[in-house]
C-alpha cells in the first residue's frame, strides 16, 4: 500500500485528514498495540499444559487472522512509513508479517528444523516489534 502510494503519487486525503486528528491517532494506535499484545496470547497458550490441542488450534487461527488484518490497521493509523524509529518499527512490522506468511504447515511438517528456524525468526521479530512499539508509545507521550 505504501509503495503504491509512493510510486503512483496516490494521496488519500480523507484518511490523511483523519490521521491529523490527535484523538484518532491515539485510539488507532491503541487498537494496534492491543492487536500486537493479543498476538502474544498464542505464545502463552503454547506453554500452558491445561489447554487442549483443539483450543490451541482455534487460537492459532485467530492469531493468523489478526496477523492478516494488522497491516490494514497500521495503514489506517498512518499512511506514511515515517523516519528513524518509526521507519524501523514499520520495517520490523512488515518483515515479521512476511515471515509469518511463509508459514506453510505442510512444508514445516516435512522439515521440522526449518520450522524451528522460522519460529525463532518470527519470535525475534515479534519481540523487536513489541519493543519498538513501546518505544514509539513512550516517544509520543514524552514529546506531547
Amino acid at each position: 500500500m505504501y509503495f503504491l502510494q509512493y510510486f503512483f503519487s496516490i494521496k488519500l486525503f480523507f484518511l490523511e485528514n483523519l490521521q491529523s486528528i490527535e484523538l484518532y491517532k491515539r485510539w488507532s494506535g491503541f487498537i494496534i498495540l492491543v492487536l500486537i499484545l493479543s498476538q502474544w496470547v498464542l505464545s502463552v497458550l503454547r506453554i500452558n499444559k491445561y489447554f487442549n490441542l483443539q483450543r490451541k488450534k482455534l487460537f492459532l487461527n485467530i492469531h493468523k487472522w489478526v496477523g492478516v488484518i494488522m497491516p490494514l490497521f497500521l495503514f489506517f493509523h498512518s499512511t506514511e512509513i515515517g523516519y528513524g524509529v518509526l521507519m524501523l518499527l514499520s520495517f520490523v512490522f512488515y518483515i515479521n508479517i512476511a515471515i509469518a506468511l511463509i508459514n506453510t504447515e505442510d512444508n514445516f511438517i516435512k522439515h521440522p528444523k526449518v520450522f524451528n528456524v522460522w519460529l525463532v525468526l518470527h519470535i525475534v521479530f515479534s519481540v523487536a516489534l513489541l519493543g519498538f512499539s513501546l518505544i514509539h508509545v513512550w516517544l509520543v507521550f514524552y514529546y506531547n
